[in-house]
């Protein structure tokens, strides 16, 4: 071989090896680092003070949902924030729902003419059985407000709506909807679904769902603070900043979950001879505590918000007491049309005259 081609080929030779070298060590560097920080998310995840829910971070709530301030309300909702459970919990209400508290009996839309939302808190909390922390009153402009931050939720409406409510008349064809605060109330208190008061609460508790599924991924950012910040200074709750801040890093780790977040108690029960009192079975009582409660906590204690009845409990002059449902004073409610709607988490549900809608 000529020395000129010896020397060709050991100069490539050479210069093949850098390279091949070269590009070794920055894969091998690459590699390195993509491991390094694998290793270092898995830590980070499986560390011992890695973040989980806790009872601690429970926190349930009695909502009002009224026209206006000073309105009686025309719903109630218990708004369970459950993250230990992975939950939050829904359970619609009527003004009717029979409970017993200061040794009589009553309701609970009662309870709020008698003392407002604080005193129908104590005493829902005691007859149930369950913790009560927080109260608030949403008004129908006040959800207008908060529900702007996401948007308008797309919503497909089963029913044909045609109604007056406290002197606005409503008119809502059934059909696709993309509603706001006061069109989300409108459905919410339609008094004459064909099933009655448990249709009501059923279709109010798919819409509140449907509601904090749509918003919840608002508080994996900046606009969940300031929702946050708007629903305390808006609305009439004992709810405070250091409550909702004391819950941020649970709150997020709900919005993370890619299953629903959203449960829901839904009622049953029947109306009483006069169609004027909604008496709850024990089935659905039971189920309501078993949502609420921690595990272990005996029913009837209510911690949190179940006081005792205070003897001076305010009364309306000439106000009977409401006698606890019998067996021959009951009515169940009308069918609702044929077909099944799917709950948002499975639930037992009582056997009864009362069919699921679509």
């Amino acid at each position: 071989m000529k020395p000129e081609s010896k020397d060709r080929l050991m100069g490539f030779s050479t210069s093949f090896g850098i390279t091949f070298l070269a590009m070794m060590v920055v894969l091998g560097t690459v590699c390195f680092l993509s491991y390094f920080r694998l290793g270092q998310e898995t830590a980070e995840e499986a560390r011992p003070d890695a973040y989980l829910p806790e009872a601690k971070d429970r926190l349930v709530m009695l909502v009002a949902a009224a026209e206006e301030a000073q309105m009686a309300p025309d719903t109630y909702l218990l708004l369970g924030f459950l993250p230990d459970k992975g939950k939050i919990a829904l359970c619609v209400l009527p003004p009717s729902t029979y409970l017993e508290y200061g040794g009589q009996g009553s309701t609970l839309g009662r309870l709020w003419q008698q003392g407002g939302l604080g005193y129908a808190q104590k005493g829902l909390a005691q007859y149930l059985g369950i913790p009560i922390d927080r109260r608030a009153t949403v008004e129908t402009a006040d959800l207008e407000q908060l529900m702007a931050y996401g948007g308008l939720l797309d919503y497909d409406l089963a029913v044909d709506l045609n109604y007056t409510l406290h002197g606005r008349q409503i008119v809502m064809p059934r059909g696709k909807y993309q509603l706001d605060g006061r069109k989300a109330m409108d459905i919410i208190s339609y008094p004459a679904y064909k099933g009655g008061e448990r249709e009501r609460s059923d279709r109010a508790a798919l819409l509140i769902s449907q509601i904090i599924t749509h918003n919840l991924p608002a508080f994996l950012t900046d606009t969940g603070a300031r929702l946050q910040a708007d629903a305390l200074s808006i609305l009439d709750t004992d709810l405070s900043a250091a409550d909702c801040l004391q819950r941020s890093s649970a709150l997020q780790f709900l919005a993370r979950l890619e299953l629903p977040a959203t449960t829901a108690v839904f009622l049953e029960g029947s109306l009483s001879r006069d169609y004027t009192v909604f008496h709850l079975t024990e089935d659905c009582k039971a189920r309501i505590r078993e949502m609420y409660c921690l595990p272990g906590e005996e029913p009837g204690e209510a911690p949190g918000g179940g006081e005792p009845a205070e003897s001076g409990a305010p009364s309306q002059a000439g106000e009977a007491s409401i006698p606890p449902a019998a067996g021959s004073g009951e009515l169940p409610q009308s069918a609702a049309p044929g077909g099944s709607l799917p709950p948002i988490q499975d639930q037992p549900r009582m056997e009864t005259p009362y069919v699921k809608f679509r």
